[in-house]
């Protein structure tokens, strides 16, 4: 379901090129601090009042600590 998500909410002009590049970021710090990242929708896909899309602006770099404790919310 989170899969098909993301497919839904990736628009037509997003940049994937940008999008790969912050998953790789994310890769990097990990290799780097040996520290689990992983990225993270600022607005989520499918949150309560609002759905966030699957594009680069709405992308960061989050330990899989902090990703946990922000949970599906802003």
């Amino acid at each position: 379901a989170r899969r098909a998500a993301k497919l839904c909410a990736t628009p037509p002009w997003s940049d994937r090129e940008q999008i790969r590049a912050v998953y790789s970021a994310a890769c990097a710090k990990e290799l780097a601090t040996g520290i689990k990242h992983q990225v993270d929708h600022i607005v989520p896909l499918r949150g309560k009042t609002a759905s966030g899309l699957h594009v680069a602006g709405n992308l960061q770099v989050l330990t899989a600590t902090e990703n946990a404790r922000k949970g599906n919310r802003m």
